[in-house]
């Protein structure tokens, strides 16, 4: 699947430890996982609450203690209830740096399939070996780098034993047209974009637009929109020190009023409370 536009950019640790741990409550500007998706494996554990994630378009809902591998090139997402969730990112590509020899030809496979999720929680083994793999990102216990080495690539080894790698389905029409659909957004979201747009952008009817965009994000295009100015502002603020006017009008919107209220619907306060008391990033 050529999705490379909607590819997120943001590296995950150091170019010589490309793994990084990721702590996230309702706080964090990024609570509400947008989609997006990265060649880097990545481990999801909640800590309570429950998070609804979805990979490619499939739901799976998980709860306290529970976690789910997401594999390399999946498009995913997450809305979480009440939740509390950790993230751990991390490329295999720190096993074989240039993914040859014979530990190459191990790794590539893992970065063209997608992880059966039952699979993987009914082995139970992967699941305690990925939990440690947080722990010892999250604690960064002297020497961690190199325990996180060796559960990197227990994971890789138990992933095999375990058959939870399948075949990835690259060429879906559907979300080849999802992954270009978004990448415009991505590039454009700053600027007016209506409905008719974006159907011509996908070459399907308004109606169609609407029905599979919401399959995919769970939100209509319009509110998927919104939600990514809301989170783009919030960074803007709490990365940039930008002052609420400037979050807003570099952001798609136009209208201070506008903003705060559709700042409050997603995240539940106002602008000016975000930015005086949940800045934590």
């Amino acid at each position: 699947m050529n999705h490379e536009g909607y590819r997120e950019k943001k590296q995950h640790g150091a170019p010589d430890f490309p793994m990084e741990y990721y702590d996230i409550d309702v706080a964090h500007p990024r609570y509400e996982m947008q989609l997006h998706w990265h060649r880097e494996l990545e481990v999801v554990r909640v800590r309570q609450g429950a998070l609804h994630l979805y990979l490619n378009n499939t739901e799976y809902v998980l709860g306290a203690g529970e976690l789910a591998l997401i594999g390399s090139g999946v498009l995913h997402r997450a809305d979480p209830c009440d939740a509390a969730y950790e993230c751990v990112v991390f490329h295999l590509n720190m096993l074989s740096r240039q993914a040859s020899g014979r530990i190459g030809d191990y790794v590539l496979p893992l970065l063209g399939g997608e992880v059966d999720q039952k699979r993987l929680m009914a082995t139970p083994d992967l699941a305690s070996t990925l939990s440690r793999l947080i722990d010892c990102l999250c604690t960064a216990q002297p020497y961690y780098e190199l325990e996180a080495y060796s559960l990197v690539a227990r994971v890789a080894l138990l992933l095999y034993r375990g058959g939870c790698i399948r075949p990835g389905s690259r060429t879906d029409h559907r979300r080849h047209m999802m992954a270009e659909l978004l990448h415009w957004i991505e590039k454009n979201y700053a600027a007016p974009i209506t409905l008719q747009q974006l159907a011509e952008i996908a070459k399907v009817s308004e109606k169609y637009l609407c029905r599979f965009f919401k399959e995919y994000t769970g939100n209509s295009p319009i509110d998927y929109i919104n939600r990514l100015r809301v989170e783009r502002a919030c960074l803007s603020m709490s990365e940039e020190g930008k002052n609420i006017t400037e979050a807003a009008f570099e952001n798609g919107f136009n209208d201070i009023s506008y903003f705060s209220k559709i700042f409050k619907r997603y995240k539940g306060m106002t602008p000016r409370e975000y930015r005086g008391t949940r800045i934590r990033i």
